[in-house]
């Protein structure tokens, strides 16, 4: 391409880049709308900038006229910000493999500073003292190295991916340990609590048995207490009864009555 065609397309290129940027977020516009002014912004970028002020009017970011805050969609803006989108991709595309300083291939290598390079940088000050090789070498010698590396990243990943499965059957085998050592603990918690309701039962058996003696045995000495009560009541009676009469009847049978006190 002639120099002149190349810059009067660069100049263009830059020309229609500059139509298609935002002035707020100097990118390409993403949903452009125009205000009444006639400046153009991306939808979300205007509605940031304006967020905030109140009122029916905001100010316009770029010539910062009063503006209704009326958003009126540009589709032939979005349209040329993509197209100038696809333009830099195809561009992109073009001068990949070309040195951007001097528009020639890039046939060589520079081991120095690791990078592509054209004859003509390969004259320059720049690289004049350091290793350069042809890109068809130094790619066979990388991708030597590059191969080299792969088996290595390759067998440490077959490494971790084992250790990984050998992780997951270990955890598998220890909850399957643990389950059986709960099943294990359940079982044996439960033989205990039929232990104990047995033991429970049998106590209760013989506290019951325990009640009903001590009752049997509270029963008869009450029922002795009450004869032996009668008993005393009758005698206290009857020896009133003696006290109170004449000295003749006070003393007849008077030893009897003692003598049964005593034995009573």
């Amino acid at each position: 391409m002639d120099p002149c065609d190349a810059a009067a397309s660069g100049s263009s290129l830059r020309g229609l880049c500059e139509e298609a940027t935002c002035s707020i977020c100097l990118e390409y516009f993403k949903d452009p709308v125009t205000i009444e002014c006639g400046h153009n912004f991306c939808k979300d970028c205007l509605t940031l900038c304006w967020e905030g002020s109140g009122g029916e009017e905001a100010s316009c970011p770029q010539c910062r006229a009063k503006v209704r805050r009326n958003l009126i969609p540009n589709r032939q803006l979005r349209s040329l910000a993509e197209k100038v989108i696809h333009l830099e991709e195809e561009k992109a595309k073009e001068t990949k493999g070309v040195c951007e300083e001097h528009q020639e291939p890039l046939k060589l290598f520079c081991q120095d500073n690791k990078t592509l390079i054209c004859l003509v940088c390969d004259r320059s000050k720049e690289h004049r003292d350091h290793q350069v090789v042809p890109v068809e070498e130094a790619a066979q010698e990388y991708q030597e190295l590059i191969t080299n590396r792969l088996e290595l990243l390759k067998k440490e990943r077959a490494g971790i991916v084992t250790y990984k499965e050998e992780t997951v059957n270990e955890s598998k085998h220890l909850l399957k340990q643990t389950k059986a050592e709960m099943e294990k603990m359940k079982a044996e918690f439960k033989k205990l609590r039929q232990f104990l309701e047995e033991q429970e039962k049998l106590l209760m058996v013989q506290m019951e048995e325990v009640e009903k003696e001590i009752a049997r045995k509270r029963d008869e000495h009450l029922a002795r207490l009450s004869e032996e009560l009668s008993s005393l009541g009758g005698l206290i009676q009857e020896m009133e009864q003696k006290h109170q009469r004449p000295p003749g009847e006070l003393l007849q049978d008077v030893g009897s009555i003692l003598q049964r006190h005593v034995h009573s």
